[in-house]
């Protein structure tokens, strides 16, 4: 079966995000360079995926709608929450870096229910408005609409990898919901706790939650468990990620190489 550009990223993370700084040393060879030690398998990868961006983006046949636009650039942000959490072990979620602060578990189950929340608002005024209702709708119509948004109860109470998959699933549902918004229907207003605001502030919002709140992470991380070069470098691999995957264009051709030589570096690595 062939793998995916994601996949074999993935298969990376897992080979290396955990080494050490000392492993970053270990001899490792990309044709003349040599002298840069293991770390260079995370600085080609970066560099092939950014490539293979540029080339993706020069098939496009169209211009993306202003609606794919920020779903791309939520997107982007999303990418970046997946390399501070990849480094992260389910020991970490529950350690406060100091009294009366929040440990990852809580921030992350904070930015988990506001994504759900957001969804739902920017969802309940699409709904309203193709139905041809243009006005503020009945106080007592939206905690029924809510239902089918609201996130899990335990979305945020298993293992890292658990809430991993939780902020995937909703992230995936935003995209997917989203991804027909006009450029018209994106100045209509959509109404939340903030009185009415236009549906294109609300997409905006997804990114800047996301982000207000992934620095908060880095700061509590910083404390519970410091990045290490392979954790940066990973990060830096998943932002590169995100461009690839927002693409829209198949170019298995350009795809298919990648992904194979991400996934042999992987395999390389472990073995």
């Amino acid at each position: 079966m062939t793998k995916t550009v994601t996949q074999a990223v993935e298969e990376l993370v897992r080979a290396t995000v955990h080494l050490s700084d000392d492993d970053m040393g270990r001899e490792w060879k990309w044709r003349e360079y040599d002298e840069e030690g293991l770390r260079f398998a995370l600085l080609m990868t970066h560099h092939e995926l950014r490539e293979l961006a540029v080339r993706l983006a020069a098939r496009r046949s169209g211009q993306p709608t202003q609606a794919e636009r920020i779903l791309a650039q939520y997107h982007q942000t999303y990418r970046d929450l997946t390399g501070v959490l990849a480094g992260v072990r389910t020991e970490d979620l529950d350690r406060a870096p100091a009294e009366g602060e929040w440990p990852l578990r809580e921030t992350l189950k904070h930015m988990l229910g506001a994504e759900h929340g957001f969804l739902a608002v920017s969802r309940y005024a699409l709904v309203n408005h193709r139905a041809g209702k243009h006005e503020e709708p009945p106080e007592e119509e939206w905690p029924e609409f809510r239902k089918p948004y609201a996130a899990p109860k335990d979305a945020t109470d298993g293992t890292i990898e658990d809430i991993r998959n939780s902020f995937f699933e909703i992230h995936r549902r935003v995209l997917r919901e989203l991804a027909d918004v006009t450029d018209a229907e994106l100045e209509q207003p959509a109404w939340f706790w903030d009185a009415d605001k236009p549906i294109r502030f609300r997409m905006h919002r997804f990114e800047e939650h996301l982000r207000q709140h992934t620095i908060q992470l880095d700061k509590t991380l910083a404390v519970t468990r410091p990045p290490t070069e392979a954790h940066r470098l990973v990060r830096n691999i998943y932002n590169a990620l995100a461009d690839v995957e927002s693409a829209s264009e198949p170019a298995e051709d350009l795809r298919t190489p990648v992904a194979a030589t991400l996934s042999e570096r992987a395999a390389a690595i472990v073995g």
